[in-house]
């Protein structure tokens, strides 16, 4: 499996740089129930969680492990001016650190470094009027002592924000609602 994920990478790469979709959200789907890629649909994960499990317990066991990660974003449900789009990550973990890399706006590649890659599993305030029972999610980020109030806190703030803003970023987000959580 590990020869095949730059070559889908690539793929993906090359299709989601297009301004508009060139593949769609079936084929993404299908990519990720075959063990492509980790799919998720406006920030939730809906395909590709035994790559993902699979990705994250190597890195936790210290092993080399390498995820491609496909974030599909639907067209604005007002319908202003916002296409359905995608964006693909490569997310790889050698000698002890995370690389996130992903093809910026004039196909030079972007890369970011982190040391960490925290698991949060989360319960919304009880009067927050969430429609989940619980968020999964996983962040890279240099501080292993990060806390999920303070990467909720962290949104929307830049690195203009001085110190209070924390290099962190959420590669993977799973909202399980009431029905799902109660199955056995």
């Amino acid at each position: 499996m590990r020869g095949r994920m730059p070559a889908a990478l690539a793929l993906v790469l090359l299709l989601s740089a297009c301004g508009e979709p060139e593949i769609s959200l079936e084929e993404l789907r299908q990519q990720a129930e075959d063990g492509v890629c980790v799919l998720s649909v406006d920030a939730d994960v809906e395909a590709g969680r035994d790559t993902w499990m699979r990705f994250y317990e190597a890195t936790q066991a210290e092993e080399d492990a390498e995820v491609t990660l496909v974030s599909w974003y639907s067209g604005d449900p007002f319908g202003v001016s916002r296409q359905d789009r995608f964006y693909t990550y490569h997310l790889s973990f050698t000698d002890g650190v995370y690389t996130l890399t992903a093809e910026g706006a004039e196909g030079e590649t972007v890369s970011e470094q982190y040391a960490h890659l925290l698991r949060f599993e989360e319960e919304p305030d009880v009067d927050s009027g969430a429609r989940y029972q619980k968020v999964i999610a996983c962040v890279l980020t240099d501080d292993a002592d990060l806390t999920w109030r303070e990467v909720i806190g962290n949104m929307g703030r830049s690195p203009v924000d001085g110190p209070l803003y924390i290099r962190e970023r959420i590669v993977y987000s799973e909202y399980i609602d009431a029905s799902e959580a109660e199955q056995p």
